[in-house]
């Protein structure tokens, strides 16, 4: 919102031409203000379009069910966290790199549609899966999140990766294939949680006296 990704930039990124789009308008303006050097769009996602001009976004995606009205992506019919995916591998150049912190359900959603159109256009580096209290302190939300790391290709293939399907874990728990795979890049314990509909819904909870910095650094080192 204000520009933390910005303020959080490596001192190897300082001469990166910065760019940011907020649709809060308090938010937006505050993050021009901190930020001068930066080109930032005080508007909807569905505004801007620049394609393959970005080496790199980074990014914390809108999660919810419903959907945004751009018509260049209206046909697709995708819920608003895979919209973001969807219009971000445009505009960014062929072999440039997305980092998005998105829900858990654009790689676990049993409907597999939105995963194979991002596979068909961008290789998976790697995907790291938070605990559900990741954002506790700083949103107030207790929700799994997974950190999605995507570089684009230089033209789209007709391919299915494994981590476009859903895959089962010794335990019986059905999530995405990749993280049945990668059980290291799950930074806590696979568990099950009722929702408030009575529903069972897998969760992830945080391994006492764990520091999620010190587990982040460690998964990192296995994208790519």
């Amino acid at each position: 919102g204000v520009g933390n990704f910005f303020g959080m930039l490596p001192d190897s990124m300082a001469d990166s031409r910065l760019y940011g789009v907020e649709l809060d308008s308090i938010t937006g303006r505050i993050a021009k203000k901190l930020y001068p050097q930066a080109d930032i769009t005080v508007a909807g996602f569905e505004t801007t379009d620049r394609r393959d001009f970005y080496d790199l976004a980074v990014g914390n995606v809108p999660f919810g069910q419903y959907k945004v009205n751009d018509k260049a992506y209206n046909k697709l019919g995708f819920s608003i966290h895979n919209y973001f995916f969807a219009k971000t591998i445009d505009q960014i150049r062929p072999g440039g790199m997305i980092a998005f912190v998105t829900s858990r359900f654009t790689m676990d959603s049993k409907d597999s549609t939105a995963r194979k159109y991002m596979a068909e256009r961008a290789d998976l580096l790697g995907a790291i899966r938070l605990p559900d209290n990741a954002f506790k302190a700083n949103a107030g939300t207790e929700v799994v999140s997974d950190i999605i790391f995507l570089q684009k290709r230089d033209r789209p293939a007709d391919i299915e990766p494994a981590w476009v399907q859903l895959g089962q874990t010794e335990d019986g728990f059905t999530l995405n294939s990749y993280f049945v795979d990668h059980p290291e890049m799950v930074l806590g314990e696979i568990t099950t949680e009722s929702t408030q509909y009575g529903k069972e819904e897998c969760t992830v909870i945080p391994i006492l006296d764990a520091d999620l910095g010190d587990q982040l650094h460690e998964a990192v080192q296995h994208i790519g």
